[in-house]
């Protein structure tokens, strides 16, 4: 089994490949995404339900949070009412773990969780939790005695299946950074004011390492020499390689987009269509709504096998690998109902939802079968995070899918273009300030910003910034780790009463 990961940094967007079949697409959403953090302001209660709609920023959607999600806020035990704990205009903290949807706003925790590699920094919850993943009684003996011994005070961790069998000190480390990232989110609570974003994942690279990154990855290619660097960075930090592991880095620099070469554009442009071929004839419909998806499957021309019941079957163990696989491509969540085509017998009935169970035990987001209705309908849920592929090509309401497609081509078609112009032209928003013309508002005077070159002292370079090449050393929004902020130093430097025209 040949498995690799494909980013392209240019276009934010990265896919994991299995034998070269797309498994699942990986990026990074500007607005709200998982494991934000945010301070704040309580906008509205809604005492009936339990629940409260928080402000999290000026012009964007109001976050939902539950009482049940509040529970470190809480000064009794026995407290049932939400507004015994929260008021109007109060400020709280509180973390993304649900992306929203086309009409609902994200779904809220106070209870904050930083994730690291190998690690959970759980600060207001003082427990120590070892991952279901890790099976091996002595191993997770260890790993409890170690995080014993590591556990910060008042505070809990988890430990990650990703741990196992990794040197205390590389787990020490990351320890280490989940710490200082806690202390920065600490001293901008009191520094700040509400409604304002204190963290957010907006390295593409970090999130590939830290969280789709396994020993079974053979290959992992990338558009761009910074990328690579960066890669070689995380992986290094994190201890990702050893002399045992054959996974290979590799820079692909060919004049053909990274996203055509590996049809990765033109596996999205399939997954944003309802239809889907089945082998020998057969086709799935998928449907979606805001808390429903219906997927239909049908027999075509499928005329393998001369039993009309063998073939019946056989088409929907073909539909149920499908469907397992579209589930994980589309990021399709909620509730799924499946309509497979009507078997009379029992047995089969039986054999074609062990199958199907099969197939989704290797789904991370855990698929959970409900039933198999008397109507012959297989109902499921599937867990929510991040949103639906459908759901961040499109901005319209009525997930019309063509106008998705057209959206969608339009948009690799423009970055196909800059990709073949890439040498020249940086796109990145760390650039931004350079050979841009200013204005001074009080001579009207206008300023034209060369490259600039900050040089820190030797104490300070190692800690806070990672210089990958020789023409922009200044890396602006990429410190070693995301709790630095090194932007306002470059504002310091230029002045406050400049303007961009």
């Amino acid at each position: 089994m040949i498995k690799k990961i494909v980013i392209s940094h240019y276009n934010n967007l990265a896919a994991i490949l299995n034998n070269n079949k797309i498994q699942e697409i990986v990026t990074i959403n500007n607005l709200y995404q998982v494991n934000d953090i945010y301070i704040g302001t309580v906008e509205r209660i809604f005492s009936s339900i339990n629940a409260a709609f928080i402000k999290l920023n000026k012009c964007g959607k109001s976050g939902f949070i539950h009482i049940n999600d509040i529970k470190h806020i809480k000064k009794g035990k026995h407290i049932k009412n939400i507004e015994e704990i929260l008021s109007i205009n109060q400020v709280i903290l509180v973390q993304i773990i649900k992306e929203p949807t086309i009409y609902k706003g994200p779904r809220l925790t106070a209870n904050i969780h930083l994730h690291g590699k190998y690690l959970v920094l759980m600060p207001f919850c003082n427990t120590i939790c070892i991952s279901h993943k890790i099976y091996d009684y002595n191993e997770r003996t260890y790993l409890h005695s170690l995080a014993v011994l590591l556990k910060p005070s008042k505070m809990g961790l988890l430990i990650k299946s990703s741990a196992e069998g990794i040197p205390e000190n590389v787990i020490l480390d990351d320890l280490d950074d989940l710490k200082k990232q806690w202390n920065f989110i600490e001293k901008a609570i009191i520094d700040n004011y509400s409604p304002l974003l204190l963290y957010k994942d907006e390295n593409l690279i970090q999130k590939i390492i830290r969280d789709f990154y396994e020993n079974n990855i053979t290959k992992l290619i990338i558009d761009s020499k910074e990328g690579l660097n960066e890669l070689n960075y995380y992986l290094y930090k994190w201890n990702c390689i050893s002399t045992s592991q054959n996974t290979k880095l590799q820079l692909y620099n060919q004049s053909k987009c990274i996203l055509d070469q590996f049809y990765i554009k033109h596996a999205i442009e399939n997954a944003l269509k309802p239809k889907v071929k089945l082998p020998y004839g057969g086709h799935i419909i998928i449907e979606s709504n805001e808390a429903l998806t219906v997927i239909d499957v049908n027999s075509g021309s499928f005329n393998k096998s001369g039993n009309s019941k063998e073939a019946i079957l056989k088409t929907n163990f073909y539909a149920a690998i499908e469907i397992a696989h579209q589930l994980k491509v589309r990021n399709i969540n909620g509730v799924v109902i499946i309509d497979f085509i009507d078997m009379s017998s029992q047995g089969d009935q039986l054999q074609l939802l062990e199958h199907f169970s099969k197939l989704l035990k290797v789904d991370n987001a855990k698929p959970q079968i409900v039933q198999l209705s008397e109507l012959g309908l297989v109902e499921l849920t599937r867990r929510r995070r991040e949103q639906s592929l459908q759901e961040l090509f499109t901005n319209n309401k009525n997930f019309r899918i063509n106008s998705t497609e057209r959206k969608f081509v339009k948009l690799l078609k423009n970055t196909s273009k800059h990709y073949n112009n890439k040498l020249s032209n940086y796109k990145n928003i760390k650039y931004l300030f350079f050979n841009k013309q200013f204005k001074n508002k009080k001579n009207k005077e206008y300023i034209v910003l060369k490259k600039k070159y900050f040089k820190p002292s030797k104490t300070f370079t190692p800690h806070y910034f990672n210089y990958i090449d020789d023409i922009n050393p200044i890396q602006l929004l990429r410190p070693k780790v995301n709790y630095i902020i090194p932007l306002q130093l470059y504002f310091k430097l230029v002045g406050n009463k400049l303007t961009v025209i």
